[in-house]
């Protein structure tokens, strides 16, 4: 499963966005990657959000594999819109 998203926050994923998403990714035991130009990280970590650099503008993909996939893309998408961070693409 996946949904596509675009940064829209004027300073990137940076480091304390990147922190809640990654706290609202926690919980499930979904295998959950965001995915951009190529490179997958684990949404868990939040070193891995961080080293990919995203900016305002940038495109990438969320993936999740395991039983509460569907509801970890539905919750990790909306904690994104809902913060100003990213819109549905």
């Amino acid at each position: 499963m996946e949904q596509k998203f675009v940064v829209t926050d004027e300073h990137g994923l940076h480091a304390r966005p990147a922190s809640a998403v990654v706290k609202v990714a926690t919980p499930f035991t979904a295998d959950l990657k965001l995915v951009s130009v190529g490179k997958a990280v684990n949404l868990k970590s939040l070193m891995s959000v961080l080293s990919m650099g995203l900016t305002k503008g940038s495109e990438f993909t969320l993936t999740a594999e395991g039983e509460d996939a569907q509801q970890a893309l539905d919750t990790v998408g909306q904690a994104l819109v809902e913060q100003g961070l990213a819109q549905r693409a």
